[in-house]
Order: structure tokens, then C-alpha cells, then sequence
């Protein structure tokens, strides 16, 4: 179980959200190299009736990570997701941290392809990969 202190002292920062990722969350980032990480602490209100943590909250995870990882790459102009697969790997339960890393794949004047990793640690819980559409005078992202 990973503690928000252990967090903290790893460098990872809460993110404040006013809307649907504040709703679900918390989601936690910090940054790497040319790249920001994305986290979840997993809680109890993220968990099936198996004790594993939904696959719905791990889509959405994986598209709250990687849509901002597109989002700073074209200087956080308005985007959305127009494609995203997602393939689950592994499985994560209460108390365990997921961490949420991407890369740009291709860049062009109105699409951008993605893909990245969620894992807890050196174990992988789910690949995705996807498309998002740049948007011109719309919301954030």
C-alpha cells in the first residue's frame, strides 16, 4: 500500500480538477524528462465487486494520462479523443499506485497518435494507444 506521504517524497504532486478527473481521482503527476507521468491512488470507490479495480476506471485513467500527454504536445490547445484502445494486462487492487507513462507516435496539422503504458511498478496493468483530434476555439481538452 502506497501512502500519499511516500507520494510526495517521490516527487509526485496531486492534481487539482474541478470536473470528471476530479471526480474519480485522485490522479497524481510529475515530470519526466520531455514527458509528464500520470498516477492513481487506488481507493475503495475504484474497485469491482471482485476487489480488483474497474476496468472503466482504468480506461479512464488511461485516457486522462495520455490525452494530457497529447494535450502539452501541441502547447495544451483544446484536443479530444477521437480513437483509443485499450488491451488490460494486469490487474490492480486497493492501495496500489498505477502509474501512467506515453509518447508522442506522429504529429500532424489536426490528428496526433499516442500510446503508453499503465503499470504498477515494473507490472504492467494496460497498453493503449489512440488518436486525438486537434480542435480549434473549444474547451481545454
Amino acid at each position: 500500500m502506497v501512502t500519499r506521504a511516500e507520494l510526495l517524497a517521490q516527487g509526485w504532486q496531486p492534481e487539482e480538477w474541478a470536473d470528471y478527473a476530479g471526480l474519480v481521482g485522485p490522479f497524481w503527476q510529475r515530470q519526466e524528462g520531455a514527458y509528464r507521468a500520470y498516477g492513481l491512488l487506488c481507493e475503495g470507490k475504484h474497485r469491482n465487486d471482485r476487489g480488483t479495480i474497474h476496468g472503466g476506471m482504468i480506461a479512464t485513467m488511461a485516457d486522462h494520462a495520455i490525452g494530457l500527454i497529447v494535450w502539452d504536445s501541441v502547447d495544451r490547445r483544446p484536443c479530444a479523443t477521437i480513437q483509443m484502445n485499450l488491451q488490460f494486462i494486469g490487474a490492480a487492487r486497493v492501495g496500489d499506485f498505477i502509474e501512467a507513462r506515453g509518447e508522442i507516435l506522429r504529429s500532424g496539422r489536426s490528428l496526433i497518435y499516442a500510446r503508453g503504458l499503465l503499470s504498477l511498478g515494473d507490472k504492467p496493468v494496460a497498453g493503449v494507444d489512440g488518436v486525438w483530434k486537434l480542435l480549434e476555439g473549444e474547451g481545454r481538452h
